[in-house]
């Protein structure tokens, strides 16, 4: 038998590995009861909470049944924490997707794709999430505050920069919701129903974004109870519409409003904010729409085709009433910076009805 030499006996103890540090009683106690949640989504994702059970869930975690009971007091107290903690890592997957990216809409786009890729990776989601209403009321309830509350300091901290522009705080709650079901139904449309694998298509996130970005951007621009702000007449011009602006001109189906653009028109970067625009924009179709109607027609709504950031010092709007079509009356209007000609901000379409007027009480 050969003798190794010094030399080779010490390379040997060079590439000799370490030890590997030993698992606290804690690290084991976590550990085993993180096998038996993943153990449990797959088993309630496979075959639903019905027909899942310890024995099936134990033996798909490797542990012995006994052991379960030292971690959950029952069935229904790990499916009670099942989809809350399946949350909580949706969550922590969207956040960190999203970190350090600016507000507004590519924020809102990356967390989009970032549900689809949770959803890809743990496709036993879907299951989790809508079955739990029957069989874990709870577990979904928790789930769906902590989904909304989330979502709604997320649009608190956004509306705080100048975004979402038209909507009150009390609203953001409703936008969640509108969101996230639509989440929920696209993910069971294009991936649930169909087996689809990987990331969401690019076609179905453009969809969305459009979708968004016509809400979230234009809030509260459609509908008859949308009103432009008004504001007092100072220095003896007609202000019409958002503090600051005068009327210019003013016709039979045409009109012009100036604004001088204040330092509380503008968000925390001095661009002039979304909603003083739509609101200059509403103002000035107002007037053309209205001409010598009394009452004044209602708006219906408020189409933007082109909305451009500006920080302009002042802004000229121009509207013009366009032929009379039925009952409805179109104006198209336009948003410049300094002056008619200079560089366009908006170009709209608002659309305007005829009040409905009250009948007369007649005397009996």
């Amino acid at each position: 038998m050969a003798t190794r030499t010094p030399t080779q006996r010490k390379a040997k103890q060079t590439i000799a590995r370490p030890p590997k540090p030993r698992m606290t009683r804690a690290d084991k106690l976590a550990a085993t009861r993180s096998t038996l949640m993943a153990a449990a989504t797959e088993i309630v994702g496979a075959e639903g909470y019905g027909d899942a059970s310890v024995a099936k869930i134990t033996a798909r975690a490797r542990v012995a049944q006994g052991t379960f009971y030292n971690y959950f007091q029952s069935q229904q107290d790990l499916f009670d924490q099942l989809l809350p903690e399946l949350g909580t890592q949706l969550l922590d997957h969207i956040r960190a997707r999203i970190a350090g990216s600016p507000d507004g809409l590519k924020r809102e786009e990356i967390g989009f794709r970032a549900f689809f890729e949770f959803l890809a990776e743990t496709p036993e989601f879907y299951r989790v999430l809508n079955e739990a209403e029957t069989f874990s009321p709870k577990a979904f309830r928790d789930h769906m505050s902590n989904m909304i509350r989330g979502f709604v300091r997320a649009l608190q901290r956004s509306q705080e920069k100048g975004g979402l522009p038209g909507y009150s705080t009390d609203e953001l709650e409703v936008i969640v919701c509108v969101l996230l079901g639509a989440r929920n139904y696209l993910a069971y449309h294009f991936v649930t129903r169909t087996g689809h694998v990987g990331p969401v298509p690019d076609w179905i996130v453009r969809a969305y974004m459009k979708f968004v970005a016509g809400g979230l951007l234009y809030g509260g621009t459609s509908g008859p109870t949308y009103r432009p702000k008004r504001a007092p007449a100072s220095n003896g011009a007609d202000a019409a519409g958002v503090e600051g602006s005068r009327v210019v001109t003013t016709g039979a189906d045409s009109a012009v409003l100036e604004l001088r653009v204040q330092d509380g028109h503008r968000d925390p970067t001095g661009t002039v904010r979304r909603g003083v625009l739509l609101d200059l924009a509403a103002s000035v179709a107002e007037l053309a729409a209205s001409g010598e109607r009394v009452p004044p027609p209602v708006l219906l709504n408020l189409a933007v085709s082109v909305l451009a950031p500006t920080r302009a010092g002042r802004l000229v709007a121009s509207a013009q009433c366009e032929p009379r079509r039925a009952e409805a009356i179109h104006v198209a209007l336009t948003i410049h910076e300094d002056r008619r000609a200079g560089a366009a901000v908006m170009t709209a379409q608002a659309t305007f009805t005829e009040p409905v007027r009250s009948p007369r009480k007649t005397d009996r």
